[in-house]
Formats: structure tokens, sequence, C-alpha cells
């Protein structure tokens, strides 16, 4: 018969059948009636309730009233039916506590005090006086006057002695009641209203508003400027002497003026002098002066223009946002234009061919030969290398490469041999590897001796790609179709034998009498003498 488990307030938790065991339903394992092996998992149940499901995480499968030992916080907590909640302690030490969590609390057993602690830090609940150290705090008291009218005071005790008393209104205490005459002898023989020290206090002075507070000398507190704050002015401010304003605690900065000169100096030493704007809100550095070179480090600038034979960018890295940069903006017609404009990479001496500098520049020397499909009346970007002998480097240009990733132009010829198109692959390829059509793609590897469904040759830099976007070299490798690649081959071989597929990716020279039109892959180039599988020059396509 089935079990029916119920909670402690009565109601049915869940209903066990014979046989079965319940994990899901709490954090314990219930267990049916007939459940074989029911001793390992009641044992285990008894070690969970002992440590009180102790773990890094919350319990899952939590009901309400559970406790959950939090281990990375050293924490109890209880199940509320919504959350795991901290279940409090008061730690009793001379120091504080170690690992505590938020709510946690500690009583200072040297001091006395008891502290909370917010989750950072430990937080003074009370009370303030440390034992043994005498009374400081603020204390509400009532006291009669000398007309029997109870009257509220605040006083400011520190170290046993009332140092000062607030009041909103003036009395005399009376000398027959007990907080009365405990004025009189701390030195308040009459109570002011607002704010009062205590006459018995040796050297006790009012830090704050005295009686001559609104004004000064017959004028209003509100109109001096304050030397130790923040303050401002309505009138004109004129300092009167060549010397002029200086700021900073250490008179970092400096403003003067020398036979009329106005000079703004830094004195600290190596550092810098930034102007700033708000920027829609934005605090935007404009311009930095850096005192460690005395060179503006930081310039933003909207319309510039600079008026001189040489600008000399002495940067590291050079960023523009624009779009365009133009060069000879001074030239109105093509009759004035010069033979090369463009960019020039210093190399440094060139008294090798290796340290020559390198140009990218419009050749207005190219002359348009009829094939020039955009050409301006000739003219041509060209990329060369020369060196400065008497200042004639551009009169002799060497043409040097020019390398991208994709090139979107029309060529004549190409430096490399093979004609490839990229395909899916079902497995991991290297140059060289022999494929078919098919397996879990487009290609895999051939595994076949002598495979009549060998297709190509995974190439490394093919003259010309198809379905180039397709993917990667490891996702979709570029196979060779046509014309020379590097192949696997296997063996040796000698110029001009067929080659055909061995298995696991490589190729072969044919055995006469093996061959057909579809098993040949292509030829072998130049002849091969060691035996070991190596890279090996073949024309692809050629039975």
């Amino acid at each position: 018969m089935a079990y029916k488990i119920n909670n402690t307030f009565g109601t049915l938790l869940v209903t066990l059948a014979d046989g079965t065991i319940d994990t899901a339903t709490t954090d314990i394992a219930l267990i049916g009636k007939g459940y074989a092996g029911f001793g390992e998992k009641l044992n285990e149940n008894l070690v969970k309730l002992l440590e009180n499901f102790n773990n890094t995480t919350a319990p899952s499968n939590k009901i309400q009233g559970q406790l959950w030992y939090d281990r990375t916080n050293n924490q109890l907590n209880v199940y509320t039916g919504s959350k795991f909640k901290p279940v409090g302690s008061t730690a009793n030490s001379i120091s504080a506590p170690t690992n505590a969590v938020q709510g946690d609390l500690w009583f200072d057993t040297t001091n006395t005090q008891l502290y909370v602690y917010n989750g950072s830090a430990w937080t003074l609940i009370g009370p303030t006086t440390v034992a043994g150290s005498g009374v400081t705090t603020f204390t509400n008291e009532v006291v009669e006057d000398n007309a029997g009218v109870n009257r509220s005071i605040l006083k400011m005790v520190a170290n046993d002695a009332v140092v000062g008393i607030v009041s909103n209104i003036a009395f005399t205490p009376s000398s027959s009641e007990t907080n009365g005459a405990a004025l009189i002898a701390g030195g308040f023989s009459s109570v002011a209203q607002g704010m009062q020290l205590s006459s018995s206090v040796s050297s006790a002075k009012f830090r704050g508003t005295a009686t001559d507070s609104d004004g000064l000398g017959g004028v209003a507190a509100a109109n001096y400027l304050r030397s130790n704050a923040n303050d401002t002015t309505s009138g004109s401010l004129g300092v009167l002497n060549d010397t002029g304003v200086t700021i900073g605690v250490g008179s970092d900065i400096t403003m003067s003026l020398s036979s009329d000169d106005f000079t703004v100096a830094q004195t600290t030493l190596n550092k810098d002098i930034i102007f700033t704007v708000n920027d829609g809100g934005t605090t935007t550095e404009a311009l930095r002066i850096k005192g460690s070179t005395g060179r503006i480090e930081h310039l933003r600038v909207g319309d510039l223009t600079v008026d001189g034979t040489n600008t000399i960018m002495n940067t590291s890295t050079l960023s523009v946002e624009d779009n365009i940069i133009e060069l000879n903006r001074n030239i109105s017609a093509n009759s004035g234009m010069p033979s090369f404009t463009g960019l020039k990479v210093n190399r440094g001496n060139a008294s090798t061919a290796t340290e020559q500098d390198l140009f990218w520049v419009w050749d207005e020397t190219f002359a348009d030969d009829g094939t020039t499909t955009h050409g301006n009346a000739g003219g041509a970007w060209t990329a060369f290398k020369s060196t400065d002998v008497g200042g004639s480097e551009m009169s002799a240009p060497t043409l040097v490469d020019v390398r991208a990733n994709v090139v979107h132009a029309t060529s004549t010829s190409a430096q490399y041999a093979d004609l490839a198109e990229r395909y899916e692959s079902d497995c991991d390829t290297e140059v060289g590897d022999v494929v078919i059509l098919g397996g879990n793609a487009e290609i895999t590897k051939c595994m076949s001796d002598k495979d009549d469904a060998v297709f190509g040759v995974v190439s490394e830099s093919p003259a010309f790609l198809m379905n180039a976007s397709a993917g990667n070299n490891d996702s979709h490798p570029m196979v060779a179709l046509k014309g020379r690649v590097m192949v696997k081959l296997a063996g040796t071989g000698k110029a001009g034998d067929r080659v055909v597929s061995a298995g696991y990716g490589k190729a072969r020279t044919a055995n006469p009498g093996e061959v057909n039109h579809f098993n040949v892959l292509g030829r072998l180039i130049k002849d091969k003498y060691n035996e070991d599988t190596a890279l090996t020059e073949c024309v692809i396509g050629v039975k």
C-alpha cells in the first residue's frame, strides 16, 4: 500500500508507491514500502540532516522551515517559503570576527560595545562610550527651573563632563532639584536660548557663529569673500600687480605679466596643463600640454589651417576620423600635377638595397597604353622603392610587391599555379590531402587505394579561388581542381608518372595496368627518390 507523506502542519506532501524512492519532492530521499537498498538512502538522509545540507549552493527541493549551511559564507540559513534567510548569532570576543556576513552581531568584550556587520564593515550599535573612558554622549534631560517648570534640554557630555547645553528657551535652573543642582555645579547657573558652553570647562570656546557673526566692521558677513572656501562675487575682481595669480597648495600654477607678455606656468615637475570643455554634459579634454615633454600631447580641433613649409608629427600612430585625405589641394589644373603624389615610408639610411625608402603613390608618368580601363589620360597607383641619392629618390623607382587578402580587380597574370574552390569538409584536412566528394558534408578525405571517386587536393595558395566566402580553411578547405599543387605523395616516382589515391588522404604513382580514366588524379612533375610521404609538386586534372 502506498505511503502518504504529510508535512508537519498536515498537508499531503507526496504519495509514495511501493518499491519506489522520491528524490524530487524534498532534498532528502523519501523511501517507499519495499524499496531495495533503503538503508543506504536512510543513512544519507541522516547525514544531510546532521550537516544541514552543507553545500556552496542552496538546496534545490527546499521546503518551508528547512535549514541549509552555506559553506561559502559559513552561514546557517532557514527557508521561509520564498527565500533562505540567515539565522542570526552574536559572537563574543576581544577582536572583530573574520568571514562575517551581513547581519552578524559582535559583542566587543573589551569595550563592552555591540556591533552589526553591514556587509563590508562592523557598525557600532552602542553604547557610544568605551568602557573605562568615561561617558561621552548627547543625552536628553528634563530640568526644573526656579519657577518649578520642567524644561527639556540636550546635554553634551565628554568624558563625564557636561561641556554644553542646547535649549529652546532661557531659564534659571532650580538649586533644590537634582538635575538643576547638577547643572549649576557643572557651570550653568543660568541657561541661555540656543547653544551654550560650560563656564566650568577650562578654555572652552565656541567654534562657530559668534555674537558678532552677522557683520564685521559694520559690513554684512555675506559681503566678504572667504579665503578658505569656495565663494563668488558680483563685482569685478582685479589683481593690480604683474606677479598675478597663484593656484594650488604648492603654488603649482601661476599667471603673471612680464613686459606686458602674459604667461601661464605649471611649476610642478612633469605635470600637465589641461583644458577641458563641457561637451553636451560630458567633460571633454580639448588640449593637454605635457609637462614631461613640453609638447602638446592632445589637441581637439575643428577646422585647422596650418601655414608653413613643413608639418612634422612625431607620433607612433596617426588616427584620422575623416573619410577622405586630400593631397595636392592647391592644384587647380591637371597640367600642374607633380609626377608622384602619395605616401612615403622612411626606412633609415639608404646605404643598402634593404634600407631603401618605400612609396605608395599616384604615378602621373605612367602612360595610358589603351588597356587602362579606368585611367584618366594616363597615371596609375604604384608601389616602389628608391634610394635618396642627391634628392632624386623618385627619378628611378623600382617596383615592389603589394600584398592583400582578396583583390577585386582585373588581372593579366597570377603568381600561383592552381585553380581551386572551397568545399565543406566533414573532417580536419591539411595541405596536400587527397579528397573525394561525399561523407557527412561536401568532401571527405580519400581513404581508399586507386579510388575512382578521387576529386582533388587541398591547396595552400591557389592562383584563382572560387566560392571564396563560403567559409575558412578549417570548415571549407580550398580544393585544387586543376594546375600545379603540392600533394602528399607516398613512395617514389618519376616525372610524368600518373598519380592515383593511396588511402588516408595520400597519393602514389600508379603501377602499369592500374589506371583508368576515373582514378587518375594527375601526373608527377619531378622525380621523387624518397620512400617517405612528402609534399610533392604534381599537376592536377591531367589524365
